[in-house]
């Protein structure tokens, strides 16, 4: 009887116990949590000489993130994007967009849509997400989201980051489906690898393997070496890549050296998208391309400067005057194979944030092409975060 009443007791206090850090962990769980709201508004022109009508687009970007704490190691995170077009005086180039072709293109089509969904496990250096989630690798040249646009485009995978190496961080990532930026789902098999390992507080150096194998298309496989950091007060920057289609291979390329001046960082550069002898170039199909070869997007991809590739002499310079970030930059453009002038392209940009709020103006204007008419570009944004 004492021995049945002590088991009760002692079974009583370990399901109390038990139930207790049960309610603990899903407090955590909850009170752990946050609820995000970010607003971006923006009025977009593009003007295209000798083709459709000029395009003005003001399009609202609405999100609402939402995290959970952590419970054991776990926690989930879903966010949901609306993109609300105030006008449409533009076309927005997806195949569900608003199909106004008399205009210039503005990819920003009209959506509600989850942006990212993920259950995701932290413990042991590693961090695992399985869900559709954002992936940027190091500079986006290769990967990124494109989170200029106002749809971003995500990744249905499983990811690992692992740091349990020292100075050594290890991601992998299997995906079956790009989000892209055109509000569209494109079904390929993509294995992402990319190890990075800083050998001192001056220089890091990243290896990457990327594979696409789309359900229509093409297999292609990049890989590359990245270094970057500073050496005799300038900063550096160096890439070389290589990439196969199961047809061609093609080589890609990039330096650059910078220096600061004053209040003033200037930047030298020269990248190098290759041609194998016109037949094809180096792509970057899941890069955030609107960072590089120029603002206007007029050389977006590999669709835009064709098969002989493209090389880009860059000069930048950035600054702040009254904590306003300024930022001027010029491009010269030419093919890699044959001797097409691609032309000349001036950006301009003035960014301030004021806490959680910003404003914004960029222009980017293309001129001199050989196979391109001219652009211009202008975009005025305001955001805001809660």
């Amino acid at each position: 009887m004492k021995k049945t009443l002590l088991a009760t007791s002692i079974a009583s206090i370990a399901l109390s116990s038990a139930i207790s850090v049960q309610a603990q962990s899903f407090d955590e769980l909850v009170k752990g949590g946050s609820v995000d709201l970010n607003f971006r508004y923006r009025v977009e022109s593009a003007d295209v000489q000798g083709g459709a009508d000029a395009a003005l687009a003001n399009t609202l970007k609405s999100r609402a993130t939402i995290k959970t704490g952590n419970m054991y190691g776990f926690s989930a995170l879903v966010e949901g994007d609306n993109v609300f077009q105030l006008t449409d005086d533009f076309f927005d180039g997806g195949d569900n967009g608003n199909a106004n072709t008399e205009y210039d293109l503005i990819l920003d089509q009209e959506t509600t849509q989850i942006n990212q969904a993920y259950l995701q496990y932290s413990g042991f250096s590693s961090n695992v997400k399985l869900g559709n989630q954002r992936i940027n690798l190091d500079n986006q040249r290769h990967v990124g989201g494109v989170a200029f646009r106002q749809d971003e485009a995500t990744f249905d995978a499983i990811s690992i980051e692992n740091k349990a190496l020292d100075n050594t961080t290890i991601f992998a990532a299997f995906a079956n489906n790009l989000n892209n930026i055109k509000n569209d789902n494109v079904e390929a098999d993509i294995s992402l690898l990319n190890v990075k390992y800083s050998i001192n507080k001056d220089l890091a150096t990243s290896a990457f393997y990327y594979r696409i194998d789309p359900e229509a298309g093409s297999k292609l496989d990049t890989f590359g070496l990245r270094a970057t950091g500073m050496a005799a007060g300038f900063g550096f920057e160096a890439e070389v890549a290589t990439q196969d289609n199961e047809t061609n291979d093609t080589l890609y390329y990039h330096l650059n050296g910078s220096k600061k001046i004053g209040a003033v960082k200037a930047t030298l550069g020269y990248e190098v998208m290759g041609s194998d002898d016109g037949e094809a170039s180096f792509n970057t199909p899941l890069g955030t391309n609107h960072k590089f070869l120029g603002w206007s997007d007029a050389y977006l991809s590999a669709a835009q400067w064709g098969a002989n590739g493209i090389e880009d002499i860059y000069f930048s310079a950035v600054t702040k005057v009254s904590s306003v970030k300024l930022v001027g930059q010029i491009h010269n453009f030419s093919a890699n194979e044959g001797s097409a002038d691609l032309g000349t392209e001036l950006g301009f940009l003035a960014a301030k944030n004021f806490g959680t709020y910003g404003a914004s103006f960029k222009v980017a204007q293309l001129s001199g092409s050989d196979t391109k008419e001219d652009t211009t570009k202008i975009w005025l944004t305001a955001s805001a975060k809660f």
